[in-house]
Order: C-alpha cells, then structure tokens, then sequence
C-alpha cells in the first residue's frame, strides 16, 4: 500500500523555504549596510564639526575672512585633507567645503564625493546629510542647490569655484590682490556661469 502523507520535502516546500532564506539574508545585509552607512554618516559629521571649530579659532585670530576654505586650512597648515568616507573620490573636497561666519554663528559646508553636509548651523545636532549630483546648466525642480562658478582657463587652476575661493586661489595663483572677480582684467577671460544639482537627504 503507498503511503500518501508523505512527510519529505516537495518542490513547493523547498521553494518556499529557498524564498524564506533568500528575505531573511536581504534584511540582514540591509542592516548591516545601514549599520554602515550611519558611521561613515558619523565620521562625516564629525569631520565636519572639527572643521568648523578650526575656522572659528581662524576668525578669532585673524578675523580676515567671512568665509573660510578647507584649502585656505590646509595652506595654513592648520588641517590636512579630509578623507572621504564614501566610495568614490579619495578626499573630501577642499574648494567647496567651507566655514561661512555671520556674527556669531559658523555654518559648515563639507562636499565629500557625491555627499554634502551644507550650510548646517555648526552648533546643531545632529547635521543634514545630503546626496547631490553633477553640476549642470539646466535648472532642475524639487530640491536643489544653486551657485554661481567661476573659472580661470589656466593649466593647473581648479574646477569651477565659488567667488570668495576662485578669488583666493586666482591671488594666490598671479601674485594678485583682487577683492571682486569684476576687479580682474578682461584680459584673463574668466568664466561665469549658473550650476545646479539636486539634492535628497539621506539621513536621518
């Protein structure tokens, strides 16, 4: 006589559990990938609040700027260069992340490959990470950040940069002394022009 109530695995039941593996593995590896996203969350944040006590120990010094430059520090010889906490680009980037001080706050900005901590209240906690894209001439909805670039078509010049750094890197660059970028001869054909780039907050 066949025994009907077979008690072995069938195709169905081995599926369902293959299925019931597969979901318990893809929770576990999201955790941990969480997990690791939020310390390097953390270093960023961190990197950023040593940034910008380093500017307002500048400014009380020197009082020189409104707006300090990771570069400007690292000239100095105050920081070296931040590493990046994420895949992509080796160091943070010196000619974007900045200290802004307007009476007596500091906001940092802090660009690190694709992630950006942006003109956060430096006392505050904890701070808004974002994800950006590429700069692009074409204005894009939602969220986004807006900034106008210069460039010097120089060998060696950096990328396209905010006024008050292209300023500092053209002095340091010429020899010069120029406080406006309208003060530099038409002669140097500097470039200006309107970047955007969409921003999500990927923190929480």
């Amino acid at each position: 006589m066949i025994n009907k109530n077979n008690r072995g695995f069938g195709t169905y039941e081995i599926l369902t559990v293959f299925v019931m593996i597969l979901i318990i593995v893809a929770i576990l590896l999201a955790r941990v990938f969480n997990t690791d996203y939020k310390e390097k969350y953390d270093l960023m944040e961190n990197n950023a609040r040593m940034f910008a006590l380093t500017a307002a120990n500048l400014n009380a010094v020197d009082g020189n700027y409104s707006v300090y430059y990771l570069q400007m520090a690292i000239d100095q010889k105050l920081l070296s260069n931040m590493k990046n906490p994420f895949k992509g680009s080796k160091y943070c980037n010196p000619y974007a992340s900045k200290v802004s001080v307007s009476s007596n706050k500091k906001y940092v900005t802090l660009e690190c490959g694709n992630y950006l901590i942006y003109e956060q209240d430096s006392l505050e906690k904890p701070y808004v990470i974002y994800q950006v894209g590429k700069w692009t001439s074409s204005e894009i909805k939602g969220e986004r950040q807006e900034a106008i670039l210069y460039n010097y078509k120089e060998d060696g010049f950096p990328e396209n940069l905010e006024e008050d750094i292209f300023l500092y890197e053209f002095n340091k660059l010429k020899g010069t002394s120029f406080q406006r970028v309208s003060e530099i001869p038409a002669e140097y054909q500097i470039t200006k022009e309107t970047k955007y780039r969409y921003m999500k907050k990927v923190n929480d």
